[in-house]
């Protein structure tokens, strides 16, 4: 992903509890990636205060391996 839309520079920006709501293929999982990996880096929060919760198992697995592959 190349450039950020508005809404996803503002959900990056945004401090604090987030919900993100689009369609498919449109960077949710990017963008929630970048917001758990700065909550962690940037705000210092610990990690076992940060909830990252998707509606299925297989949007949580994207989730953790974006994670993953961000930290790599």
């Amino acid at each position: 992903m190349n450039k950020l839309t508005p809404n996803q520079e503002l959900a990056l920006n945004t401090k604090g509890n987030l919900a993100l709501t689009a369609n498919a293929g449109s960077g949710k999982t990017f963008v929630l990636a970048r917001r758990y990996l700065s909550a962690l880096l940037e705000d210092k929060l610990d990690i076992s205060g940060i909830a990252a919760i998707t509606f299925t198992d297989k949007a949580a697995s994207e989730l953790y391996n974006r994670i993953s592959s961000f930290i790599d």
